[in-house]
């Protein structure tokens, strides 16, 4: 990329010298029109002076030169925008990693969440009051749940319960059916909340 660069400014320094050897001609063919001299009196004491040919093959080769700079210009620009747009790919890659990186882990932590909220249904009330350490138990598998639930909610998890909602096959799962009275279409039964990610 920086070779480029070194080139452009050579060969813009290059052009410069032309144009400056191109006006001085021109101005130089303007003083000897108005002057009273011999024509190619001073052509051989004077090296700035150049002949129509020379001067347009050094327009041709400016001609070409510029051309070259333009294409050199317009191969650095498209290297830059490349470098760009890798840029920005890899950085929403990354914004994507980041977003997806949780899933696999919170899929592996849901069998452990329905198992601590059958834990919590399983234990009746009436026995949570006669003994003690079953209260107790309740209370640390209550706590447990309810401190992983935090942790979903702070990674934008969110608990699915399909109870009364009509079946939506993109985000249950339909294990049979089961024939009713009405035909609502609705969840009957559920064998295991999902968790979603709200982004």
């Amino acid at each position: 990329m920086h070779t480029i660069v070194r080139v452009a400014r050579s060969r813009l320094a290059y052009q410069n010298v032309i144009c400056s050897r191109v006006s001085r001609l021109s101005s130089q063919s303007v003083e000897s029109e108005t002057a009273d001299k011999a024509p190619g009196a001073d052509d051989a004491a004077d090296p700035l002076v150049l002949k129509d040919e020379e001067i347009a093959a050094l327009q041709t080769k400016l001609t070409a030169e510029s051309k070259l700079l333009s294409d050199m210009k317009n191969k650095y620009l498209r290297a830059l925008a490349d470098g760009e747009n890798v840029r920005n790919r890899s950085k929403k890659e990354l914004e994507n990693s980041k977003i997806f990186s949780i899933q696999s882990f919170a899929k592996d932590m849901l069998p452990v969440s329905d198992v601590l909220e059958k834990a919590l249904e399983s234990v009746p009330k009436e026995e949570r009051g006669d003994n003690k350490i079953l209260a107790n138990l309740y209370e640390g598998v209550s706590l447990t749940y309810n401190q992983l639930h935090q942790v979903f909610k702070r990674h934008n998890l969110v608990k699915i319960s399909p109870m009364d909602e009509e079946f939506d096959p993109v985000y249950h799962e339909a294990m049979f059916q089961v024939p009713t009275l009405q035909d609502t279409g609705n969840s009957y039964e559920c064998y295991s909340a999902g968790l979603c990610a709200s982004i």
